[in-house]
């Protein structure tokens, strides 16, 4: 950051990883999918589609949307679109939805709010749809982003979803502070568009979310 945190006029977060404990939702889920698949044998191999899937759009760099992303597992696993995207809703946005609330980040959530009461506005960029997730975790913002806009499609590092929000609300790269976990996306997306960042602990114990923040 160029400035101090509290003088930026509008506040970018990323999502998943961001407002909530990762790490604590994969044990969660981890424990649904071993008890799902031992009473379900014969589907073990949504498992590979899943870790595959994840693979994917980890290093995924063409600019495309989610769709290609299910294309591309699906041809690598010699299965099915359809299949593909059936296990990828069930397992990486539906179900994970009743454990939102139980991996929060109180202080990361509590700051949005704060920033708002100060006339702060604060909206979400995200590679994942972000809708559900947001009201799962009892999270208000002033706009959400994700590459399920025809504006955006495309994931981060692409600065495209940045450039996006600047064209919406007016704000310049000097006015934007970008909030998330992961330096090669959220950091150099933030780069890509001139605008300061601030990278968190991917672990909520270890941040340090002052008072003044």
């Amino acid at each position: 950051m160029k400035k101090n945190i509290n003088d930026y006029s509008l506040y970018v977060f990323d999502l998943d990883g961001t407002l909530y404990d990762q790490p604590k939702l994969r044990l969660i889920m981890a424990s649904r999918l071993i008890g799902y698949y031992i009473c379900h044998p014969f589907a073990i191999r949504d498992l590979f589609i899943l870790m595959h899937f994840r693979s994917v759009k980890d290093s995924w760099k063409d600019g495309s949307g989610e769709d290609k992303i299910i294309e591309k597992t699906a041809a690598d696993l010699k299965t099915t679109t359809e299949r593909t995207a059936r296990v990828v809703r069930k397992w990486i946005y539906d179900n994970p939805l009743s454990a939102l609330e139980k991996t929060r980040d109180e202080k990361l959530i509590g700051l949005i709010g704060r920033l708002r009461e100060n006339g702060k506005k604060v909206v979400i960029l995200s590679d994942y749809p972000t809708a559900d997730k947001l009201k799962a975790l009892s999270v208000e913002v002033d706009g959400q982003y994700g590459p399920d806009d025809e504006r955006i499609d495309a994931l981060k590092p692409s600065p495209k979803g940045l450039e996006v929000i600047m064209e919406d609300t007016g704000f310049s790269p000097s006015d934007i502070l970008m909030i998330g976990d992961r330096p090669e996306k959220d950091g150099e997306c933030a780069k890509a568009a001139g605008v300061d960042h601030l990278i968190l602990e991917r672990n909520v114990r270890k941040r340090n979310l002052n008072e003044e923040i």
